[in-house]
């Protein structure tokens, strides 16, 4: 009777086990941050790298070479072996679309976001997720917002200056998206 007992108790606690196993959505994988404090970078090639843009972006500019900041940008990062999601927010709610992007990013699993932001303090929300997934913000031209919880608050991780051209500029951000894929901090603040 004893055994009998075990038995039935050994079978019920292996029923109940695996009952606790459901699905699980795919999270993006965290990268380790050299100085504990924030994400700094360390994954595959041919990683999800995504660039949210405001709407100016979409017309070619007098430095732009006829070329689109958003073409630019996925044709550059394409050719470095990453795989570009650029994201170019609507001119009649652009600090809207931009938040929608970032989430929509974060939940693609993108390691690295360069964000030209709108309007900055709209995004603070948004740096907070992204952070917490392990995603490396890069703020391109004007720096994000240091708002939120926790020591400095959330802002971005890496900033990429406005330069003389779009193609400088792409070229700077490609070689920071390098620098964080082998899991070094790059030289561009």
């Amino acid at each position: 009777m004893l055994r009998s007992v075990a038995a039935v108790v050994a079978v019920c606690s292996m029923l109940v086990l695996t009952g606790c196993q459901g699905t699980t959505s795919v999270a993006p994988t965290p990268v380790q941050s050299s100085d504990l404090t924030s994400s700094d970078g360390g994954f595959d090639q041919h990683a999800v790298v995504g660039v949210v843009l405001v709407s100016a972006a979409a017309t070619p500019g007098p430095s732009s070479g006829g070329v689109a900041l958003p073409d630019r940008f996925e044709r550059d990062l394409s050719a470095a072996g990453f795989d570009p999601d650029v994201r170019v927010a609507g001119a009649a709610d652009p600090a809207g679309d931009q938040r929608a992007a970032l989430r929509a990013l974060v939940r693609a699993g993108a390691k690295v976001l360069l964000v030209e932001a709108a309007d900055p303090s709209a995004l603070s929300g948004e740096l907070q997720v992204a952070h917490d997934a392990g995603a490396v913000v890069v703020a391109l031209g004007d720096p994000l917002p240091a708002s939120g919880t926790g020591g400095d608050g959330v802002s971005a991780d890496y900033r990429v200056q406005g330069t003389d051209s779009d193609a400088a500029l792409v070229g700077r951000s490609v070689a920071v998206v390098e620098s964080l894929q082998r899991g070094e901090k790059p030289t561009t603040r």
